[in-house]
């Protein structure tokens, strides 16, 4: 299968360039913001203070998002987002001009865009099979693999320190936000609802009611519990060791300490991007859960290396197997929530997983914090690269990554 294919559907055209779009200005976002920040003379503590709020607002915003996309249209939330995150950037980077930026406001700023971003790929990620044909949905999700460290981490950033370094902050914010006017003159393109999805919204129930409905549709539902319940505890024992213990580690095993960690990322990028591509030329596995925990489990194998050498190159390579692996399994996930959860409450599963991710983030690097206090270092990374294997297998031999009978709208049971 061409990877570049779904590139050919004309109504998929104009959503991948709303979504490459806002990956810019969400990686984009998170400099600028710390550049205009320290533009005011803020310590380490208010800088804290200040990006905190990002973070706070896409776990506020993140399940309420996915009700919202199961009851309205998904163009319509998908260009709301982008109308209010260019009206903020805008606003915000004109008062910087005019020297009345304050410290509360760019954290009102983070905050809003935040909690408005989140609603962003619960909506795409319910879209994508209205416009796309299931054979068609692993290069989707292939393409959106290899986009979001391509751009969000790398061109992104740098585009907007490259165009700051020569100016001043508020010219960073004003780049973030044509790159939202843009979006959001494609995502105008995108076809109008159906007149059966209109019908549909006017019936929904309450929004508390909707929320209850996807954590109960979660629960009940085997291979999207296993695949849950994996990705948390892959979350709670990886990202620590990851942002925390491996920068401390190459700091202090050398003298180019920072430049190295910054290649060994680039590294672990470079291998998302070809895993992401690779999986998107492949048709979905028919058994899809245990490929995709497997990938998630063998992945993680190569983070037990920074407790044997701290070699940056033999970390950058283990790093980009497990990039390689980890996007596989992301591109399975991906695709199987698209084929097999019922579209009404697509939004919602959607959701639930971005606020797993989230949450399990900001926990996972304070754990690691207290733990690096009693544990060894090396342990931990121990950790990191063994927990997620002897989960899978665990998990394989309580029969939990046994596949159902058939996964499309029906709960699978225990």
């Amino acid at each position: 299968m061409n990877p570049l294919r779904p590139l050919t559907i004309p109504t998929y055209r104009w959503l991948f360039a709303a979504m490459v779009l806002t990956i810019f200005a969400q990686g984009a976002w998170a400099l600028y913001l710390a550049m205009q920040t320290l533009d005011l003379g803020a310590t380490p503590a208010t800088l804290s203070g200040v990006v905190v709020w990002s973070g706070i607002g896409l776990l506020a915003g993140s399940l309420p998002a996915g009700v919202l996309a199961d009851r309205i249209p998904n163009k319509s939330v998908i260009v709301g987002v982008l109308s209010l995150n260019l009206a903020i950037a805008t606003a915000t980077s004109t008062v910087a001009v005019f020297g009345m930026v304050a410290f509360w406001m760019l954290a009102a700023s983070a905050f809003f865009i935040g909690v408005s971003t989140a609603f962003f790929f619960p909506a795409y990620t319910a879209l994508v099979p209205v416009l796309v044909e299931s054979d068609d949905l692993m290069a989707v999700n292939g393409l959106e693999g290899a986009i979001r460290p391509l751009v969000g981490q790398a061109l992104a950033p740098a585009a907007v320190g490259a165009v700051i370094g020569v100016s001043m902050p508020a010219a960073g914010g004003y780049l973030i936000a044509a790159a939202l006017a843009v979006a959001l003159l494609a995502a105008l393109q995108l076809p109008a609802p159906t007149p059966a999805e209109s019908e549909a919204d006017a019936s929904a129930a309450s929004p508390i009611g909707d929320l209850l409905d996807g954590f109960g549709y979660a629960a009940r539902t085997r291979w999207v519990r296993t695949s849950v319940l994996f990705a948390a505890v892959m979350g709670l024992v990886v990202t620590g060791p990851l942002e925390v213990l491996l920068p401390a580690l190459m700091r202090s095993s050398h003298e180019n300490g920072p430049a190295l960690y910054g290649a060994v990322l680039a590294a672990l990028g470079v291998g998302g991007l070809v895993g992401s591509l690779l999986a998107g030329s492949w048709c979905t596995p028919e058994r899809f859960l245990p490929a995709m925990i497997g990938a998630w489990a063998l992945g993680c194998l190569p983070l037990t290396i920074p407790a044997l050498t701290s070699n940056p190159w033999a970390i950058g390579v283990g790093l980009a197997i497990y990039g390689a692996l980890i996007g596989i399994g992301m591109v399975i996930w991906g695709t199987v929530l698209q084929e097999h959860v019922p579209l009404e409450m697509l939004g919602r599963v959607a959701s639930l997983d971005f606020f797993i991710s989230i949450a399990f983030m900001p926990l996972s690097i304070a754990l690691t914090g207290l733990l690096s206090r009693h544990i060894d270092t090396h342990t931990l990374f121990i950790s990191a690269g063994l927990v997620p294997l002897v989960m899978a297998v665990l998990l394989a031999t309580l029969g939990q990554l046994r596949m159902p009978r058939t996964t499309v709208g029906v709960a699978d049971g225990a």
